[in-house]
């Protein structure tokens, strides 16, 4: 399956990025302005038990690339909106949409943040359609929903967002026109549902990278969050991948002559943590010999029979550094003590009884 590439024109002007990103930073209330999205925890045996503490939504954890989508209004150009994705790298790219306030057609949102997934679909005819799959609904015209329940922000987002952005795309053509890709909402299922996502994902149009698992009533919370409360988990979400479909994201160096590869993550404090060469298969090795490899985030599949036991999989020049040594242990804990799919399947059922969750609320 082929990777998407982020649409729109990258805002490369240092001051205009350091003010976008303040401005979001002040919306999340965050002091740092590092990338604000939540990221989900690595599954392993002992999250089995944790499930059954509160409603999931399961859904498939597409393999695309992850964008936060920040829209505002812009006062130095009439008040015209602007709108932009943020990827994991915390760059931005301007896109000339905007999105229409429900019952106000010719009136966008501002100060909104939406979290989604944009993807490649592959028809059976070869043709790729651009999509950005929308998940979640942090903040709304500056008011923050990082507080509320995760059912709320999704009434917020299919209310809010996506039905007057719908309505818009049928009554104006022009406005259709002007969209660089299709936008929904990303399926989701309720507790009893998760077969029916295995089942799906074999006929997926683009590729699949696991299983995710979001709190029905978990807040949205920032970064990687693995805090347990005494009544209640805080565990927004949990990704699923079968142990052989594990990755990692390394930092490659060259070194020495005849080259090698050297791969890292990152540490405490800005530090590198050395993880030993990479060891390249003919074919590959000869294409990095005429290719710029040094300081890129490479991402490397677990391999047990491969020397080293990384191997790698594809550069990921959507990120700029390596996977945290702690996210490190915790996807080799998920390999060593990971959970197979029937196993998933049957406890997160078992635990939860088959039943269902409440109506998504606003």
């Amino acid at each position: 399956m082929s990777m998407p590439r982020i649409p729109g024109y990258e805002v490369s002007d240092r001051e205009e990025l350091n003010a976008l990103r303040q401005r979001v930073a002040n919306l999340f209330g965050s002091r740092t302005i590092k990338f604000p999205g939540a990221q989900p925890v690595s599954f392993a045996q002992k999250h089995l038990e944790e499930l059954k503490n509160e409603n999931y939504f399961v859904s498939e954890k597409a393999d695309g690339i992850r964008c936060l989508m920040y829209t505002h209004v812009n006062s130095e150009l009439d008040g015209a909106s602007e709108t932009f994705l943020i990827d994991r790298r915390n760059h931005f790219f301007y896109l000339q949409m905007g999105f229409p306030l429900p019952g106000q057609p010719h009136r966008d949102h501002f100060d909104t943040v939406l979290d989604g997934e944009l993807i490649l679909d592959t028809e059976p005819d070869g043709r790729e359609t651009l999509r950005f799959l929308l998940f979640d609904c942090v903040i709304i015209d500056g008011k923050s929903l990082l507080e509320r329940p995760y059912t709320s922000r999704l009434g917020y987002l299919k209310e809010h967002i996506l039905k007057p952005y719908q309505q818009k795309l049928q009554k104006d053509p022009q406005y259709a026109r002007g969209q660089c890709f299709r936008m929904d909402l990303k399926e989701l299922q309720l507790s009893y549902g998760l077969a029916k996502v295995f089942e799906e994902i074999p006929k997926l149009k683009h590729g699949n990278d696991g299983i995710i698992f979001t709190s029905s009533v978990a807040p949205y919370t920032m970064g990687t969050c693995n805090k347990m409360q005494v009544h209640r988990c805080f565990l927004e979400g949990l990704k699923w991948k079968a142990k052989e479909d594990n990755t990692v994201d390394f930092k490659v160096t060259v070194e020495g002559s005849p080259r090698r590869y050297r791969i890292w993550l990152s540490g405490d404090r800005h530090s590198d943590v050395d993880k030993g060469i990479l060891q390249l298969d003919p074919e590959t090795e000869k294409k990095w010999g005429s290719i710029q490899v040094e300081g890129r985030i490479i991402e490397c599949n677990w391999n047990p029979n491969w020397p080293n036991k990384w191997q790698f999989v594809r550069f990921r020049d959507d990120k700029n550094t390596a996977n945290f040594v702690g996210v490190y242990d915790n996807i080799m804990e998920t390999i060593e003590n990971g959970v197979e799919k029937e196993t998933v399947s049957l406890g997160f059922l078992t635990l939860h009884g088959f039943v269902g969750y409440e109506e998504m609320d606003e």
